[in-house]
């Protein structure tokens, strides 16, 4: 998830969050899988990262990429570009990059040490580890839990202060400018003290949202609870038994790389100590496949804990300590996270089953879903499309997607392990809208409603077939039920107002 001022971005996406947001990412998927995939069997299966990596830099999505592959016990990296504009430095796995948001991860892996020591337990109320003064964090009887604020479902604000407010009508190349100023002048205790009005969003507990703020406080309830400062820990327990660089210390210049805004003017760096236990860790891909090859094996009995399903299930979604878990469309599970920043972005997930883990790190920002589909394809090219999920496709596209649940009914009988959660479909849905092929999009977003009616989400993008196809009576009547599933649906109103319009 995202440091970048811009809510509209939103780099590692909880299950079931917003339609609005999906949709944004899924938008940045049609031009990536395929021409990725394309790269991917055009260089054979025995190694396709290395063009996939390079297809960003001739593409011009970013300067300087580097990636990591992690599988069985052996690492591989994979570099283009340059660290800088008009340099000659090129990008290698010693590079180091922003990772935005994976560095969530690493705070809920500290908070699981310090649960594992019996220093604190998941089910605590955070005020326990905090000073007097914060009755509002609570709400009901429910108040936030240290779980809470790892499984994302703490209900606190995405940022404090307030972007909106900081940013009022500046212009977009201005924005990380005034961003980065702010947070240099804002410390812990000014986050502490802002935090004693803010006002929770939902019940704890209730449902995954994006915060910053929940992470921050994670690193401000271990600091309390060590005595000892979140970069002593983050090196006690995780850099220093990994071998691993510190991810808070200023690096080499020779070896940093420079951010670039999505539409290309270079960015400050994010460095405020304030925020480091949210998205303020930066890291060579060198450190990353050390942390990745932690995940895999497993062997801390923290890295086990923070794999465990903390809310949902892996069959529809689930997360546990800031690792969004799930299962592949021949239900093999994954776990994942991306990250954002002013001028950077990133993308990690590994399969335990297969001994399988990648990183990707790009010195622009607004590329985590590209990243995240640059991993798809890389994953496809090594292990093979799905079975079950191939027989599918051919059999939706032979018959032009004339009954979907029949065709998914058939491939489940031939495929048991064909597992079809609703964002594949509403991403497979939005492939073929983008495609433009509303007609078939139509009927697999169809198909979703069908399968999960109480999804504003999937109410929302069948809406938008229906309008692709001229069906505007329709699609305003999947709006409003959208609406009623999600009051908050501003997507939902602005379409309708713009369907009623255009009568």
């Amino acid at each position: 998830m995202s440091f970048i001022p811009r809510t509209s971005l939103i780099s590692s996406l909880p299950p079931r969050a917003s339609g609005l947001a999906r949709r944004e990412l899924l938008a940045l998927a049609p031009a990536i899988p395929l021409a990725l995939s394309g790269a991917a069997n055009a260089a054979g299966t025995a190694d396709p990262v290395g063009t996939i990596v390079a297809e960003f830099v001739r593409a011009g999505r970013v300067d300087g990429i580097s990636a990591a592959v992690v599988h069985g016990g052996r690492t591989r990296f994979h570099n283009a570009g340059l660290i800088a504009r008009g340099g000659s430095t090129p990008a290698t796995e010693r590079s180091v990059y922003e990772i935005g948001s994976i560095s969530k991860t690493f705070t809920g892996l500290l908070l699981a040490h310090a649960i594992l020591e019996g220093r604190a337990a998941a089910s605590d109320d955070v005020r326990k580890h905090l000073p007097p003064g914060y009755d509002n964090l609570a709400r009901g009887d429910r108040p936030v839990r240290l779980i809470d604020l790892v499984d994302t479902t703490s209900a606190l604000p995405d940022n404090l202060p307030d972007w909106r407010q900081a940013i009022g009508d500046a212009k977009p190349e201005q924005i990380p400018f005034i961003a980065a100023k702010l947070l240099d002048g804002y410390t812990s205790q000014t986050l502490m003290a802002d935090l004693r009005t803010a006002s929770l969003v939902d019940k704890p507990g209730a449902t995954p949202r994006h915060s910053n703020v929940a992470s921050q406080l994670v690193g401000i309830a271990l600091e309390r609870l060590y005595g000892r400062p979140y970069e002593a820990l983050l090196a006690q327990y995780v850099e220093r038994p990994l071998g691993m660089a510190s991810g808070v210390a200023a690096p080499s210049a020779a070896l940093v790389a420079q951010g670039y805004d999505l539409s290309g003017p270079a960015t400050p760096a994010l460095t405020a100590p304030v925020v480091r236990a949210a998205g303020g860790l930066r890291y060579s891909t060198a450190d990353m496949a050390r942390y990745l090859a932690a995940q895999l094996a497993a062997r801390d009995p923290a890295v086990t804990l923070t794999h465990q399903p903390a809310w949902g299930s892996p069959d529809t979604g689930a997360i546990g300590f800031h690792w969004m878990i799930a299962k592949t469309a021949d239900s093999q599970v994954y776990l994942r996270h991306g990250g954002g920043t002013f001028g950077f972005s990133s993308y990690c997930d590994f399969y335990p089953d297969k001994g399988y883990g990648i990183v990707l790190l790009a010195n622009r920002a607004g590329l985590e879903g590209a990243l995240q589909s640059a991993a798809d394809a890389a994953h496809e090219a090594l292990f093979g499309r799905p079975k079950g999920l191939a027989a599918l496709e051919a059999a939706l596209e032979q018959s032009r997607y004339a009954d979907v649940a029949a065709s998914v009914a058939d491939a489940r009988r031939r495929f048991p392990e064909l597992h079809l959660t609703e964002e594949r479909v509403n991403g497979w849905g939005y492939r073929l809208l983008f495609a433009p092929r509303p007609a078939e999009a139509k009927a697999l977003f169809g198909y979703n409603v069908a399968q999960h009616p109480d999804s504003a989400n999937a109410h929302d993008s069948y809406a938008e077939a229906l309008a692709a196809t001229g069906d505007k009576a329709g699609a305003i009547a999947e709006y409003r039920r959208s609406l009623v599933l999600d009051p908050a649906n501003d997507n939902a109103r602005k379409m309708i107002a713009k369907i009623l319009a255009d009568k």
